[in-house]
């Protein structure tokens, strides 16, 4: 009962357009009748820990799963509250201006626009860097139609880019806090791959109808105190997303609450500064509350898969029809791309029980964040994207999907013959 409510309310999320009901709606309702069901039916729920399947309290479990889930939203708050900061103060004015150009064409700004994603996401993850470049795109192309491809690749670039960097990726992120990878290896096994699935994705699109022809980006007519004061808070924002992973990292404290210390040091120093004292209220004005509301939906009702377990069967059944792990990291990947693959990689961590820096957990790291790129819905910079811009989930189906899907399958060959080369 609980699947099938799953899948139709991923339907409805899916065929938004169609039924023109607007996909909070069914991520929230979703979320709510699973775990209801769940606890009303008594349906029993279990806990992965180190190898065992624990039984555990329907109730305690959602709260378990909501503090799991509040983590990822509380980061993405302090994530869009910094850059609301920094688009107030003209920071991304100031990287448009960078791009200005009377002579440009577009393939060569897409060129530019996947590298700087594929960077960018590698520092500040790529949830963050997606935010980021949807806010310059706003900003630089003005054409709708236009803006939603170039947004297609950077969600391709900004996940290909967070898999070979430890910070980059949520999922990344967990292998290298269970000690599954370290930063030196994870570099070398997966930066090569990464860059395949970006160049190769952007060089298949560039050859698209739409990127012909030439772009002009105006230059701001700003003041020189507005631009210098734009430059100053966008190195003082981005300085303080890369501080996240440097508290964690020293620390130990969590990413969401490096966040939440980088958000207020901005705006101690801003309303200090500039005498801003409505700082705050403008910020959190700009916050999207409707994807964060998405969001919190869709993860909510993946964790209620994953508490009964079908998560894990159907890791397990692949797991035993495969032949060999790495078909079965393939397979990952693609299922990464239509449920969350968070709890999929939760599951992968605990079902295997291979040593450090095994190559499964690199074909794992790649494939979790790459795949994810396939569909619209299947990772963070995604949903950010599709509920920023309000892209289709069919239109990106249609357009980028298949381009997604190349670049994954490019990257893991290289994983696949990666092994001759070190010989």
């Amino acid at each position: 009962m609980v699947i099938l409510i799953f899948i139709f309310g991923y339907l409805l999320i899916a065929l938004e357009n169609f039924f023109s009901v607007n996909k909070v709606i069914p991520s929230i309702l979703m979320a709510v009748i699973c775990w209801s069901l769940i606890i009303f039916l008594n349906i029993p729920v279990y806990e992965l820990d180190q190898h065992l399947i624990l039984k555990k309290n329907p109730k305690y479990l959602l709260l378990f799963h909501l503090g799991k889930a509040s983590e990822i939203v509380f980061f993405l708050i302090g994530a869009m509250s910094i850059i609301a900061v920094i688009e107030k103060y003209s920071g991304f004015e100031v990287i448009k201006n960078l791009f200005y150009t009377n002579n440009n064409t577009k393939r060569k700004f897409l060129w530019i626009i996947s590298i700087v994603s594929f960077l960018l996401s590698a520092i500040i993850d790529n949830l963050t860097a997606t935010m980021v470049l949807i806010s310059i795109l706003k900003k630089t192309i003005s054409n709708y139609k236009d803006r939603l491809y170039y947004l297609g690749l950077v969600i391709i670039s900004a996940n290909a880019g967070g898999v070979w960097s430890p910070i980059g990726d949520i999922t990344t992120t967990m292998l290298w806090i269970s000690n599954k990878v370290t930063t030196i290896f994870l570099i070398k096994k997966i930066f090569i791959p990464s860059v395949l699935c970006m160049i190769i994705s952007t060089l298949i699109a560039s050859y698209m109808p739409v990127f012909n022809g030439y772009i002009q980006i105006k230059k701001n007519d700003i003041s020189k105190y507005c631009r210098n004061r734009g430059f100053f808070i966008l190195k003082l924002g981005l300085s303080l997303m890369l501080l996240v992973p440097v508290l964690k990292t020293i620390i130990g404290i969590p990413p969401y609450m490096g966040m939440m210390f980088s958000l207020g040091m901005i705006l101690v120093i801003v309303s200090k500064k500039y005498r801003d004292i409505s700082i705050l209220d403008d910020a959190f004005k700009k916050i999207d509350i409707s994807s964060i509301l998405f969001f919190l939906g869709i993860l909510l009702s993946v964790s209620s898969l994953e508490s009964i377990g079908s998560l894990y069967s159907l890791s397990h059944w692949i797991n035993k029809t495969v032949s060999t792990w790495k078909i079965t990291t393939f397979l990952f990947g693609l299922i990464s791309s239509i449920i969350d693959n968070v709890p999929l990689v939760a599951a992968t961590i605990t079902m295997f029980s291979y040593p450090l820096n095994h190559d499964l957990w690199h074909f794992i790291a790649y494939v979790s964040g790459t795949g994810g790129s396939i569909f619209l819905i299947g990772s963070a910079a995604g949903v950010s994207a599709m509920s920023m811009e309000k892209i289709d989930f069919f239109w990106y189906l249609k357009k980028i999907s298949w381009i997604a899907l190349i670049g994954y399958i490019s990257g893991f060959i290289y994983l696949l013959i990666y092994p001759f080369f070190s010989l």
